[in-house]
């Protein structure tokens, strides 16, 4: 009787073409909806259709895993704040971040699973909470922050504290999306609807600027 030959340890195999990308994206889903503690490689695997051996291989650990579903969303959100930035860098610094939080609002509309886990993330001190701000939120922030600052020493916007004034303004902005659920069940609107999207950047700059800017 033939023994069977043993498979030398390696890449495990697969029928199908593994799609980073698409495992990252549904993996971030299922870290937004059960929370990063109820989440397990295995129940990945199952939500993506891969098994979790090659899940394993690919990414390692459920926390690498965990960054790089992370570090995917918020290269894409860079990508857009660099182009749009290099299209106002010469406009006027109020236009500049009205069209900031315009780009910020659609940015959020698209990726809800991303402010959900920013949400989780951010109340305590851990690891992954200090990761996200440092590699994530720190940068985003920071295109904000910088024009801000240039238009408070023209002396065009109130002297708020940035702790304050970033809070307000991305808290304004992403709560309409992080709340979802809630938006719907008690105002019956669709926030990622398009027309919805549009009015709250409208909403957004007009109570933003109303507030900022100085008499």
């Amino acid at each position: 009787m033939k023994q069977k030959k043993k498979r030398k340890a390696g890449r495990p195999k697969d029928s199908k073409s593994l799609n980073t990308d698409d495992i990252l994206r549904t993996a971030l889903k299922c870290f937004a909806k059960e929370g990063y503690g109820g989440v397990t490689i295995n129940s990945i695997a199952k939500a993506t259709g891969v098994a979790d051996s090659l899940l394993h291989y690919h990414f390692g650990s459920k926390e690498e895993l965990w960054k790089k579903s992370l570090s995917l969303v918020g290269k894409d959100i860079y990508k857009e704040l660099e182009s749009l930035f290099e299209i106002i860098d010469d406009m006027d610094g109020l236009e500049k971040l009205r069209l900031f939080n315009k780009k910020i609002i659609h940015v959020s509309a698209k990726n809800p699973e991303f402010q959900q886990v920013v949400v989780q993330e951010v109340f305590s001190d851990n690891p992954r909470s200090n990761w996200l701000i440092e590699e994530i939120l720190r940068p985003i922030f920071g295109y904000m922050e910088r024009i801000i600052k240039e238009e408070q020493e023209k002396g065009r916007l109130k002297q708020i504290p940035p702790a304050n004034l970033s809070s307000f303004i991305i808290g304004s902005i992403t709560t309409l999306f992080s709340r979802s659920f809630q938006m719907k069940q008690m105002y019956g609107i669709d926030p990622f609807d398009a027309e919805q999207v549009d009015r709250h950047v409208e909403v957004i700059n007009d109570l933003i600027f109303n507030g900022l800017l100085k008499n």
